[in-house]
């Protein structure tokens, strides 16, 4: 390139001189002082002179920024340095980008100023200036740059007349705009002209396109099709050819980073048929040939010869077409893994890995290394011998004992993909025995892989169950609700292992230190098969329930509560145990714990009750319906049974039906997701994801009141001389009516964790402005709010919890009511490790709505993307003016509002005592309802009032809440003008009273 006759030859003496007497300051104070008299002077200068040159100005705004730099505040020299980017002069408009590169940054309130000095750089016929304006583009430009410039810098970029170094920099400013503001760059009517930008000649230019290219086709291969014939030219005619400057050769290797680019680029596409495959196997060839015939060389040689070709592995592996290149490829990693450098045992082991999941001709391939040690394996009889070896398998194969633990993952997934139904029962001991002795930053995963693995080559159920409890009795720490649900799930199926089972367990019990979730297990599969091996003396039913409840002091709250139901079920098969388990009910009927006591108490009462009764109630669950499981077809190894199997259903003991099939959490109702009714967050957190029959209390509630106790229509009766009129239910909170359902969490789908999480997350944020609304492992999800009349604002924070960057993060908003309106943000395209993004949404509220409005979070993380699915807390209260009315205008607007559909009843019981205290501030603090003093005279009962007035008139919302302490029942009813307000309100009552 011809050097630039704009740059000045001539330094500018009084920046040296002020930067050498900053260096030579003897200390700090000096240094502070000789800043703040420059300073002035700056200061005074731009005031004071009016005819200041161009030479002072760029001089004074470098001192400046040479300051800022250092760390000094800087309140002027803005305008300054923007007056410069209006020169003609090279060198002053160099230093204006520069220093506005500096002081501003996208979302500064100075850049709109700016945006006009950028095109018009943009359309000028220097090239040094359109190179200018257009790093300053990448370094600073906002959305608002990027609407207004884009189209501008496409044209720059397709455009014949443009330099090279325009070319190169309109590229990087259009994919840094692609990454920062997705859906600006719409590249979709600019194809044909954008591939035509590859037949440059200009080796610079193909690089940063490439790497345009290769971000556009992540987001939409199609349309890009034509491009694949032009990269493989280019890659030919580097490779091949060797036709490349030589100002491009980095240590004997042409344009490393653009074959790599090239390469990476046709992963994106299929693999073709014709003269152009056939010229890329030739490519794909001569890669090998050169790695092979290379002389060792530097490291730079070495890590420039290593990347093309792990990218060319990669796009054979991605192909998976040519059994020839396959062999080389297998060949390749096989040296790879037994490498020094540990980043090629790394890149070759996570090569290998994916290299194992292809077809089984490569499976075979990669298998001949663990072939030949196990062969070895088999002819020895030596137990010295053998143990060596079977060490070697791990060693050698996949690094399991490697010091850097990146290696060790990636060598647990090698061999997690190597496994097979010949060799999984060595695998699975070598797995076990490592598990030993294995650091706990692996053990979560390792132990998910042996049970992934144990389950899907199992060649009989019993082996499987042995694995999993040796699990257990590992690193019970690590084995979660996933995988002994499994256990649970397998063992109910098959009667032919019921028995082995229960023994197993049993005998497993004895031991002293018998982990939690051992114990978990053994009170589940003891509680529905322990009268199989109840014969054996050793094992006979007193034994067994002495067995239990020697652990139950030291357990958990969510254990013990299971241990309970499995003494219910011990009552129904050994009638000899229901003293000794009645006993145990009566010690934990006033326990501290509301879900321990509940379980005591009825209980006690249904083993009281009449034994046809009892049986119905505790029969035998019925097999669990044969869902197919991803675990089986899983074969990536990063996720198996805790990430994707199906828990058990949480249905109640069964009365025989089987209708317990567990339900999809993508439909969840978040105010009701599992049909919990009116059970307790407390309660949901503490008792999340058991198997059926040992997650609630049991049994319908009419079954634990007599006849005459049971609720009749026809016994209501009238309140007399209410001022709320003479309703049929008036009489429903009687202290010997029944609740709907005291088994608050049993209704038939699987109580999931995260969604109960959720569900408390989103219930908390519809009373208050701000908390979290989601958090994982991986993300949290942040919200803050503000309303103001019918305008209202929510600001979503997300943080990125794990330690790799999320990748191409986007969101969708939906409203299901057009009277509700959101006007969301865009949000950066990537999350780092450990950051945090934010996303504004602005909405406006017109008319009455009963859905919050839903967002779909997504994202890509290292093997999989990922898509959260979560209603906004904006309900129809935030949105309600308080409203005080004396008992007078209250009974007036209540008589002169009709009835049903806008009437609406509810009768539900609270999971704790009633807390008048508590409701008043609920409907007053949290849901924007005013509760009037005096209207209602009962003091168990309170009456409130709100105005909805964003409708076309003006809505009243009115309602009373009767209440019954001794039975802990509240009936609710709504009066409104509304249907769809009446039971937006009641929805939201009753979720947070109850």
């Amino acid at each position: 390139m011809a050097a630039n006759p704009n740059l000045s030859k001539g330094a500018m003496r009084g920046l040296t001189n002020f930067i050498s007497d900053l260096r030579n300051a003897p200390n700090k104070e000096n240094e502070e002082k000789r800043v703040t008299k420059e300073m002035a002077h700056i200061r005074k200068e731009f005031k004071e002179n009016k005819n200041i040159d161009g030479y002072q100005r760029r001089k004074y705004v470098c001192k400046l920024i040479y300051m800022y730099m250092l760390g000094y505040e800087l309140d002027f020299g803005h305008m300054e340095a923007v007056t410069l980017l209006s020169s003609s002069k090279f060198t002053e408009k160099q230093i204006g980008y520069i220093s506005l590169g500096i002081l501003l940054n996208e979302s500064h309130e100075m850049l709109p100023l700016i945006i006009n000095s950028f095109k018009e750089d943009l359309l000028a016929r220097s090239d040094y200036f359109q190179a200018l304006a257009l790093a300053a583009v990448c370094n600073i430009g906002g959305k608002e740059t990027a609407e207004f410039l884009a189209p501008l810098i496409q044209k720059l970029l397709i455009a014949n007349t443009s330099a090279p170094l325009v070319k190169k920099r309109a590229a990087l400013a259009i994919l840094r705009m692609n990454r920062n503001h997705p859906g600006l760059v719409t590249p979709d009517s600019w194809v044909e002209r954008l591939i035509s930008v590859l037949d440059e000649q200009d080796f610079g230019v193909l690089n940063s396109l490439m790497s345009l290219l290769i971000d556009l086709v992540s987001e939409k291969a199609e349309g890009w099709e034509p491009a694949v014939p032009k990269v493989i030219h280019l890659l030919y005619k580097i490779i091949i050819q060797k036709e490349n400057p030589k100002e491009y050769i980095y240590y004997h290797i042409p344009c490393p980073w653009l074959q790599v680019k090239l390469l990476r680029f046709l992963r994106y596409f299929p693999p073709l048929e014709d003269a152009t495959g056939r010229r890329l196997t030739e490519i794909l060839n001569a890669i090998f040939a050169i790695s092979e015939s290379a002389k060792a060389g530097t490291i730079n040689h070495k890590n420039a010869l290593n990347a093309v070709l792990f990218e060319a592995i990669n796009l054979i592996i991605h192909h998976d077409n040519d059994p020839a290149l396959l062999k080389q490829t297998s060949i390749l990693l096989g040296r790879f893994i037994t490498a020094k450098e540990t980043n090629i045992r790394y890149l070759g082991l996570e090569a290998m890995s994916h290299f194992a999941s292809l077809s089984n001709e490569t499976s075979v391939m990669i298998k001949k290394y663990q072939d030949t040690v196990l062969c070895k394996l088999n002819e020895l009889n030596g137990e010295h011998e053998i143990k060596r070896l079977r060490w070697l398998l791990i060693d050698y194969l996949v690094s399991l004992k490697d010091a850097d633990i990146s290696i060790r993952r990636r060598a647990l997934d090698l061999l997690y993909g190597m496994c097979d139904k010949v060799t999984c029962k060595t695998i699975v001991a070598e797995l076990l025995s490592y598990l030993q002795t294995a650091d706990y930053n692996i053990r979560e995963e390792l132990v998910i892989k042996i049970a992934n693995l144990a389950e899907k080559f199992a060649s009989n159920y019993s082996w499987y169950v042995d694995v999993i409890l040796q699990l257990i009795t590992t690193a019970g720490d690590f084995v979660s609700d996933d995988i002994w649900f499994r256990v649970v799930k397998i063992v109910t199926n098959h009667e032919d292992i019921q028995t082995y089972a229960a023994s197993t367990v049993f005998v497993a019990l004895q031991n002293r230190n018998a982990h939690e979730t051992l114990v978990k297990v053994g009170g589940y599969i003891l509680g529905e098969f322990g009268h199989l091996i109840a014969d054996n003396p050793a094992s006979s039913p007193l034994i067994q329930f002495q067995t239990l409840h020697g652990k139950f002091a030291t357990c958990g709250l969510q254990t013990k509560a299971l241990l309970l139901s499995t003494y219910a079920k011990f009552v129904n098969l050994f009638p000899e145990l229901t003293q000794q388990t009645q006993e145990v009910f009566r010690q934990h009927s006033s326990y501290i714990d509301a879900e321990i006591q509940q379980r005591a108490c009825e209980y006690l009462n249904l083993t009281s009750l009449n034994e046809d009764l009892m049986q119905t109630v505790l029969d035998v669950i019925p097999a669990f319906s044969e869902n197919k499981d991803l675990i089986n077809s899983n074969s990536s190894g990063s996720a198996g049974i805790g990430n994707e199997i199906s828990t058990p259903p949480s249905n109640t003991f069964s009365s025989g039906n089987n209708s317990h099939i567990g339900g999809n959490t993508s439909q969840l109702d978040l105010l009701d997701p599992f049909g919990l009714g009116v059970s307790s967050p407390s309660q949901q957190q503490q008792y999340q994801q058991q198997p059926p029959q040992y997650q609630q209390p049991i049994a319908q509630p009419q079954q634990f009141f007599s006849p005459q106790q049971q609720l009749q229509p026809e016994n209501y009766q009238q309140e007399v001389g209410s001022p709320f009129g003479s309703g049929q239910h008036n009489n429903l909170l009687s202290p010997t009516a029944s609740s709907g359902s005291p088994n608050t969490g049993s209704t038939g789908s699987p109580l999931d964790p995260l969604a109960i999480k959720i569900v408390n997350a989103y219930k908390r944020l519809c009373l208050v402005n701000d908390g979290v609304l989601y958090e994982d492992s991986i993300i949290q999800i942040g919200l803050k709010s503000e309303y103001n009349g019918a305008q209202g604002r929510i600001v979503l924070y997300y943080g990125n919890n794990s330690s790799f960057p999320l990748t191409s993060f986007n969101t969708t908003f939906e409203s299901a009511s057009s009277t509700l309106q959101l006007q969301p943000q865009s949000t950066a395209p990537n999350i780092q490790p450990k950051a945090q993004i934010q996303q504004p949404i602005t909405f406006s509220c017109t008319g009455e709505f009963s859905e919050s409005p839903t967002a779909a979070i997504n994202f890509l993380t290292p093997g999989k993307p990922i898509t959260i699915h979560l209603k906004l807390p904006i309900v129809i209260s935030k949105f309600f003016d308080p409203l005080q009315l004396n008992s007078g205008d209250y009974f007036a607007k209540w008589k002169i509002l009709p009835g049903k559909p806008v009437e609406i009843q509810e009768v539900f019981k609270t999971s704790k005592p009633i807390d008048m205290a508590h409701f008043n501030k609920v409907l007053s603090e949290g849901l924007n309802l005013t509760v009037n003093k005096g209207v209602d005279p009962n003091p168990n009962n309170l009456v409130a009032s709100a105005q909805f007035p964003y409708a076309q008139n003006p809505m009243f919302v009115l309602l009373r809440i009767e209440s019954n302490p001794q039975a802990n029942m509240c009936r609710l009813t709504i009066r409104s003008q509304s249907a769809v307000i009446s039971n937006a309100t009641k929805q939201l009552i009753i979720s947070h009273l109850s």
